[in-house]
């Protein structure tokens, strides 16, 4: 009988054990998946910020093209068209001073 007994409080603790290594790996699981879902979304997050960047360096050379642009255009633009007309009105006026001498 004290055998009996003995097995039973033995069988009974192994009952304990099993299920605490039984609760052990559904711990273990809903950690996995808790980790898994967050490898997702950190996947997800790098894509992103990849993707920005690459979106980042096509605006950068888009800007710098038109920097170039707006550079030649205002270059070709006021200063040189208004030096210009400024030599030739100085030309003009030049020609008027030599005709009046000559005239007068």
């Amino acid at each position: 009988m004290a055998k009996l007994k003995k097995s039973e409080a033995m069988t009974a603790e192994r009952e304990r054990e099993i299920q605490q290594v039984v609760e052990s790996v559904n711990e273990l699981a809903q950690i996995m998946k808790d980790l898994s879902v967050l490898v997702i979304d950190q996947g997800t997050i790098v894509d992103r910020i990849d993707y920005n960047i690459q979106n980042v360096a096509a605006s950068v050379d888009e800007g710098l093209k038109q920097l170039k642009k707006a550079e030649r255009s205002q270059k070709q633009g006021g200063m040189v068209m208004c030096a210009t007309t400024l030599i030739i009105m100085c030309f003009v006026m030049l020609v008027l001073l030599i005709l009046k001498e000559i005239i007068f």
